[in-house]
């Protein structure tokens, strides 16, 4: 075989090579979406694959340029040799979009933690503003989960990224059990894909940053497997319900766009609402059955949860706790509790005081322990009054100097605040929330501007509660009043619940 032949084999074979490697980068590039980006491996190769496609042009053209237009009259060589540098400038141009394409969609971020396969990515923007996302190898990609954290403080993001590690992990799907002699096993099949369908895109789309994601089994009468998984959605203790209800409009009009109503409606019977202590299940059906109106499902959705968190057994339910967060074990030394100024303090007749000492601090929230203060001497009542919430403490205040008080403790920057409760003289706490004011925006939201609150009193038998706006957002204005408003509150039952009575 002389030298010319084993050329052209040799050039073909790594052509088909090369070919075959393009087309391959090329389907995998086609599975891309804004949850799966290729591994970093394969994004090299695709830009090594177009700089070897450069060069190849360039030596093809070379080729054209001194061996195919060698021996061809002058005017045809010259046209030859114009249009084979002129393709070359083309074909190098058009490649050299491609590479930097490539480069600008694919801002992997620095891998800051790393562990059984998980990676918490954080990215910067051209504002220089850091947010997070968690990333997991699935096949040739990396798969994100639940979108980007946002612009979380490290410790959050660390946070949630260990909550992936320690076991948050993704429904994997049912099993299809179906005999080889069922007469509806190719429906039952159907069926099964479709559920399985629509919890890997339920699991990819959901927001998982303070939200929780878990599935129920339960019997099904409307299909042929006889069974269906619910989804349970948990709103991880903080009453932004308005986040929380569009957080769930939006996920579900995903899932509606990926299978629709029609296709499975016993996918979409109903939904699972999990809100401290109350598990309720939310007839999902009746408001996407006839077409989904994010309005219509948005003002269910906040009715139903504002009802079901504000019953008045809910505080019984909720009395548990959330664990230590980073909390300082003190060694009795009275002198170094002294030297620390509580954040807010109550101070009864006899000139107790009951202070809220701030032992902690992480992420821009104070952590408390709880100290009554006699002749100047501290005293340990509670290590931990707000069961492992961060936050700043508002205020503290004991009913007529009884055993019966309460607590407040803002978080978000002081946007919003939880209440607290306690009937033992600050030994125990436990959660209390309020209903919504329910203030409807010109989009047709409803969101609640009282967040903030201000102050209880007795009176008459009853319990008062004055509840103000957001200092930092807090715009809401009524014409009515002429001023921007607090909610007013009333509790019939010693601040286990409250009703709304109106703007104040």
């Amino acid at each position: 075989m002389n030298k010319g032949r084993k050329w052209i084999i040799l050039s073909s074979v790594s052509m088909l090579i090369l070919s075959a490697l393009t087309i391959f980068f090329i389907v995998l590039k086609h599975g891309e979406s804004d949850l799966r980006k290729l591994y970093q491996g394969y994004f090299d190769l695709g830009l090594w694959l177009i700089v070897i496609w450069q060069i190849v042009i360039v030596v093809i053209c070379i080729f054209l340029w001194a061996r195919v237009f060698r021996n061809i009259p002058s005017l045809a060589l010259y046209i030859g040799r114009t249009m084979s540098l002129v393709l070359a400038c083309i074909a190098i141009i058009f490649l050299a979009g491609r590479w930097l394409y490539l480069v600008f969609n694919h801002d992997y971020g620095k891998i800051v933690k790393e562990q059984d396969g998980y990676m918490l990515v954080r990215e910067a923007d051209s504002d220089g503003e850091t947010s997070y996302s968690i990333w997991h190898s699935d096949g040739a990609f990396y798969r994100r989960f639940a979108g980007n954290i946002g612009y979380a403080a490290d410790a959050v993001a660390e946070g949630v990224f260990y909550s992936y590690v320690n076991g948050f992990k993704n429904n994997p799907g049912v099993s299809a059990e179906i005999a080889d002699d069922d007469e509806n096993s190719k429906e039952k099949k159907a069926e099964y894909e479709l559920l399985n369908r629509y919890i890997r895109f339920a699991e990819d789309s959901f927001l998982k940053f303070q939200r929780g994601l878990s599935w129920e089994e339960k019997e099904c009468t409307d299909n042929l497997i006889g069974t269906v998984q619910v989804p349970i959605i948990s709103e991880n203790g903080m009453q932004d319900m308005s986040w929380f209800c569009d957080d769930i409009c939006e996920w579900m009009e995903e899932c509606l766009n990926e299978i629709p109503y029609d296709d499975a409606p016993w996918l979409y019977k109903e939904i699972v609402v999990a809100v401290p202590a109350v598990s309720k299940s939310f007839d999902l059906a009746q408001y996407v059955s006839a077409g989904y109106d994010k309005a219509t499902l948005y003002e269910g959705l906040y009715d139903f949860i504002d009802k079901e968190l504000t019953t008045a057994e809910y505080p019984e339910k909720n009395n548990k706790s959330y664990g230590m967060l980073g909390i300082i074990e003190g060694d009795g030394d009275d002198d170094y509790i002294t030297g620390i100024e509580p954040d807010c303090s109550y101070t009864t007749k006899d000139g107790v005081v009951y202070g809220m000492v701030p032992m902690d601090r992480a992420a821009g929230s104070s952590y408390y322990s709880l100290y009554a203060y006699k002749n100047g001497k501290p005293s340990l009542v509670n290590i931990d009054p707000f069961g492992g919430s961060g936050g700043e403490a508002f205020w503290i205040t004991f009913i007529d100097d009884t055993n019966l008080g309460f607590a407040c403790l803002t978080y978000n920057g002081g946007d919003d605040a939880l209440l607290f409760r306690t009937e033992d003289g600050g030994k125990s706490f436990i959660q209390v929330n309020y209903p919504s004011g329910k203030v409807k925006l010109s989009d047709n939201s409803i969101y609640n501007p009282f967040t903030i609150p201000e102050k209880i009193w007795s009176e008459e038998g009853d319990l008062y509660m004055l509840v103000g706006q957001s200092p930092w957002s807090g715009d809401y204005y009524s014409d009515e009043l002429e001023k921007h408003p607090s909610g007013l509150y009333v509790s019939h039952d010693d601040g286990m619940s409250f009703e709304y009575i109106g703007e104040q």
